[in-house]
């Protein structure tokens, strides 16, 4: 079957691409991703008449830069890969470790195969958004992939600011969220794109109204390359908190004992927290303070971590 004759058309009539299960047009075949992120490359073939051809291996190739940027690919770069019968598809799947940062381009062979040429070429860009951009929560610096704390009642900030030498500056920018707002209200809207300049961008995350705890994540879009998601958890995570003892006796010998008690208030609702984590004995138990904020133990410390700054009270 080999010896059918082939030319650069073969590739377009004989496999259909695929970026993460899309198809894409061989034209517009482009790989952007980000740093620390995986993207699935398909050829699909289900009606090619080399399907069981003992010379059909394909092998993925990348040009000598691609290596520089620090991809990985299984299957391996180089290796052959058997069209065998029953097979339908191919999929190669490539990750950019966490320092990768800048153009690659790939192209798919078929070395047995007599007279085909390579498949056109499938340019790429590893975006690094560790070394463009600062990330700021409220005055506190973040990074891509790490927790942040919005609390009930609160408006907070979210920065973004380009870093000296920045591919994204006069860039447009855009913000986009997963696993639901939980009622916290954006502006600008997520639906409009910033650009970029010097002084950086910012949204407000109002959540002056919001009652449900629960977690949602941003992420920033640029160049059509979606960063790692920083990790956002709303609850009353900024509490000041009120302590007393309370003395009691026990029956029947009437030995006397204190309770702890602890109540914790939204700092910025001013209104008590139900639902606070409560550190029981410097960590050797914890529990959950009650609808009136309150939480109270025999003879115990009783201490609260807000999330928010980090800071114990």
């Amino acid at each position: 079957m080999s010896k059918v004759i082939v030319n650069s058309q073969t590739w377009l009539q004989n496999f259909r691409p695929y970026v993460n299960g899309e198809r894409v047009r061989w034209p517009d075949l482009q790989l952007n991703m980000a740093a620390g992120q995986s993207v699935e490359l398909t050829l699909e073939f289900e009606y090619s008449y080399m399907i069981g051809d003992p010379d059909s291996g394909l092998r993925l190739c990348c040009e000598p830069m691609a290596g520089e940027v620090g991809l990985v690919c299984n299957p391996p770069f180089e290796q052959l890969v058997e069209m065998a019968e029953g097979l339908i598809s191919l999929t190669w799947t490539l990750t950019a470790n966490a320092d990768s940062t800048g153009l690659f381009g790939l192209h798919f062979e078929m070395p047995l195969y007599d007279g085909m040429p390579s498949s056109p070429p499938v340019p790429g860009e590893v975006l690094n958004y560790a070394l463009e951009l600062e990330i700021k929560f409220d005055e506190s610096q973040m990074r891509l992939g790490s927790h942040a704390y919005p609390c009930h009642g609160a408006e907070h900030t979210f920065t973004v600011l380009p870093k000296l030498g920045s591919q994204l500056l006069n860039k447009n920018i855009a913000l986009v969220t997963e696993g639901g707002q939980l009622g916290v209200e954006f502006t600008p809207s997520l639906t409009t794109p910033q650009l970029l300049g010097p002084g950086g961008v910012s949204w407000k995350l109002d959540c002056r109204k919001t009652t449900t705890n629960g977690g949602f994540s941003l992420a920033l879009n640029a160049e059509n390359v979606t960063s790692a998601p920083l990790f956002m958890s709303l609850d009353h995570n900024l509490v000041s908190v009120e302590r007393w003892r309370t003395d009691h006796s026990q029956w029947p010998e009437w030995t006397p004992y204190t309770v702890s008690h602890i109540r914790a208030k939204s700092v910025y609702l001013g209104s008590v927290a139900p639902g606070v984590r409560v550190i029981i004995n410097n960590g050797v138990r914890f529990d959950i303070t009650n609808s009136q904020g309150e939480f109270s133990e025999r003879e115990a410390s009783l201490t609260i971590l807000n999330r928010y700054n980090n800071i114990i009270v």
